[in-house]
């Protein structure tokens, strides 16, 4: 039974887009690197928004319940 339950405790918190998409912010950001070195992404703007984008996923924006 509390297994069952931390299951559903699981279910019922937020994942960042991140975490669903790359497994981690850090995935996410070796990722981009490969991006950027192999020119599908801007070298210059890129990376600013990989810092904003860690910022948000530190701060919680990403989370609906976020500034409650």
């Amino acid at each position: 039974m509390l297994a069952r339950v931390q299951r559903l405790e699981q279910a019922r918190c937020f994942r960042s887009p991140f975490t669903t998409a790359f497994g981690s912010f850090e995935a996410f950001e070796a990722w981009s690197d490969v991006e950027m070195d192999e020119g599908r992404l801007d070298r210059a703007d890129f990376p600013v928004v990989v810092r904003c984008m860690g910022r948000w996923e530190r701060d919680g924006t990403w989370d609906p319940a976020h500034g409650r």
